[in-house]
Parts: structure tokens; C-alpha cells; sequence
């Protein structure tokens, strides 16, 4: 019984020391979306998430849609780099692109600093495509 209890403690130890924290907070988008696609600058998107918060972006963002005018813009996946304490986060989300005649998916920078996140890059047309949104902490859970 104590090698199971020493194993076990063991195995949590080396879980938390490879990046399984017991803190962090619940991130969710609040107020509006504004979205710049071909051209047209859109200051209220139509933005659906696919849950209202998570521990972190990945969670919060793949698969959230951002709708306008004739163009929908799908959030298929995101990369953080890796972080600098002190500096803002950063990283690339890929989006899908829909324009009913058109679909291509896009690579965006992003830029996450004191609760405002921002991403934009290059369509295949030349044409910049961006978005910002502010995300709060939601709840903190301490160690």
C-alpha cells in the first residue's frame, strides 16, 4: 500500500512539473467583435463561440465563427509561441475563410496584451484580414 501511495505522489509531482498547473483562469470574449475583411471594416461581427469560456484559447476559440455581410470566418485552429514573461502573448490562428464563391483558409498573427486580442494577415487576394475582441478573466483558481 505505502508503494502505491509513494507512485502516486510521484506521478502527480512529474505531472504538475510538465505543465499540468492546478491555477490559471477561466478566459471568455466579452463585448463585441470587430472583424476587417475585403476591404470593409465590420465593428459588430456576428460572433458565435463554441463555449462560452475555457482555461484557455484553444478552448475558447476553434471553432467559433465570426458572420458577415456574404463572408463567414471559422476559427480552425490556433499556436501560441512561446511566452515571455512581462510581454504580451503571441502566436498564429488559422481561419477559414467562406465567401459563398470562395473558401480559403488564412494564417493570422496574433497579439494578446492586458485583455485585448487582436490577429490579422493576408488573404490570397492581397487583402487584409483581421479581427479584435477583449477577453476577460473569468475566475481565477489559485494553487
Amino acid at each position: 500500500m505505502l508503494k502505491i501511495l509513494v507512485s502516486l505522489a510521484l506521478i502527480s509531482s512529474f505531472a504538475f512539473s510538465a505543465g499540468l498547473k492546478a491555477n490559471g483562469c477561466d478566459l471568455s470574449q466579452v463585448g463585441d467583435v470587430e472583424l476587417n475583411i475585403n476591404n470593409k471594416s465590420y465593428k459588430k461581427a456576428n460572433y458565435k463561440a463554441k463555449v462560452p469560456s475555457g482555461r484557455n484559447f484553444k478552448t475558447i476559440f476553434i471553432g467559433a465563427t465570426m458572420n458577415v455581410d456574404t463572408a463567414l470566418v471559422t476559427i480552425i485552429d490556433i499556436e501560441a509561441d512561446k511566452r515571455e514573461k512581462g510581454k504580451p502573448r503571441t502566436g498564429r490562428v488559422t481561419v477559414k475563410v467562406d465567401t459563398g464563391s470562395n473558401s480559403e483558409n488564412v494564417v493570422l498573427e496574433y497579439n494578446y496584451d492586458k485583455g485585448h486580442f487582436s490577429a490579422k494577415g493576408i488573404q490570397k487576394n492581397k487583402q487584409e484580414i483581421s479581427f479584435a475582441l477583449e477577453i476577460k478573466a473569468l475566475l481565477c483558481h489559485a494553487k
